[in-house]
């Protein structure tokens, strides 16, 4: 489970200009609004990220009213993102709990019974498709040990190939400090939902001449929606897109062991925010299966380009990295290159040769969304 709340140190206190109640701490990288005197400078705190949904527990009412989400807000001209909360909460949540011997970065999570708002999951449904007969089922068996093609369950996530979640620039501490100056590119931070395209050769002869020769899959960010080793059509939305590109026949010509991962925008997901009258993809990245590494951004985007794919918008490929956590958030403002009548969600920032990345979000956005 994604960390959501964890011990951390008050770094900074600072008036708020007009408020009395109020001030604004810093933690880690974040700027939030306290209550005057909960908190003194280096107090340790719970910080609990937003978007975390705090359980149902009287120590917890006074967030009833925003059903008990951590959101980004805005008091007294102060955007406040994430909650501290006093060491103290853990013995309301579980008065057993020993508060000795906590330390700086440990994980409050589990302790404090906290999820993760996820509206992407509303999108991750299963599509059915026909059931397989026994013949198919041991068809199936058949071709993973004649033609080298492993059956993979509908239902999971391919292992072999990593889900996309990067890390937020105020949880990135001394990584910026010891990589500032490495080179980077910047994309847009796409809202929608993620998909991904694996498309794997069996390396069999035998399978290549009975046109058994690879398997083609089709995830949501959870799960795998279509897999071409089972009967039946799938109508999710990702597949629409998988079709609507084409991405099986230009990836079988280029006939490489690849997963090519991206967002998928559009028409009932999280509300069209793009006002677009169809789906769309944008990719992201491509992971070379064989290598088990993701492409380097040059090869990237020669890829992209070969599979005529339309790429997240770039916004800066000659940059470097700034150890400067304020800077990326300023960066992460401005207008969507997709549609610029609108803000963009934020921005997120790659290095040219590995998978060291991180994404900055930007808080005008998150508020405009609340």
């Amino acid at each position: 489970m994604r960390e959501l709340a964890y011990i951390q140190k008050i770094k900074s206190l600072s008036p708020i200009p007009n408020a009395d109640a109020i001030e604004k701490a810093e933690v880690l990288g974040w700027e939030l609004v306290v209550k005057k005197g909960d908190f003194q400078v280096e107090d340790l705190c719970i910080y609990v990220e937003i978007d975390s949904i705090l359980p149902e527990l009287p120590c917890f009412e006074f967030l009833r009213s925003k059903k008990f989400r951590i959101r980004t807000l805005r008091m007294r001209g102060q955007i406040s993102q994430g909650i501290a909360l006093p060491l103290s909460i853990l013995k309301e949540v579980d008065p057993s709990y020993n508060l000795a011997n906590l330390k700086i970065g440990q994980d409050m999570t589990e302790v404090l019974q906290i999820t993760k708002y996820d509206p992407e999951s509303a999108l991750d449904v299963e599509t059915e498709q026909t059931k397989k007969s026994w013949i198919e089922r041991k068809y199936s068996y058949l071709k993973w040990k004649l033609f080298g093609i492993k059956p993979v369950k509908r239902d999971d996530f391919p292992s072999f190939v990593p889900k996309t979640d990067e890390t937020r620039v105020q949880k990135m501490g001394s990584a910026l400090e010891s990589r500032a100056g490495e080179a980077v590119y910047i994309t847009e931070k796409v809202e929608g939902t993620s998909a991904t395209f694996v498309y794997r050769r069996s390396g069999n002869w035998l399978a290549k001449l009975l046109g058994q020769d690879h398997t083609f899959q089709v995830c949501s960010r959870n799960r795998t929606i279509y897999n071409s080793q089972k009967s039946g059509e799938s109508t999710h939305h990702i597949m629409q897109v998988a079709e609507k590109y084409n991405i099986l026949e230009k990836l079988k010509k280029l006939n490489r062991n690849l997963a090519v991962q991206g967002e998928v925008i559009g028409p009932k997901i999280q509300n069209n925010i793009y006002k677009l009258p169809e789906l769309e993809l944008k990719v992201f990245l491509i992971f070379d299966l064989d290598k088990q590494a993701y492409v380097p951004y040059v090869e990237l985007r020669r890829l992209i380009s070969e599979l005529e794919l339309p790429m997240v918008p770039i916004i800066d490929d000659e940059t470097h990295i700034r150890n400067d956590i304020k800077y990326y958030v300023e960066l992460s403002k401005g207008k969507s290159k997709i549609n610029p009548n609108i803000l963009r969600e934020g921005i997120v920032i790659r290095s040219l040769d590995d998978n060291f990345s991180f994404k900055s979000i930007n808080p005008e956005y998150l508020l405009k969304q609340e």
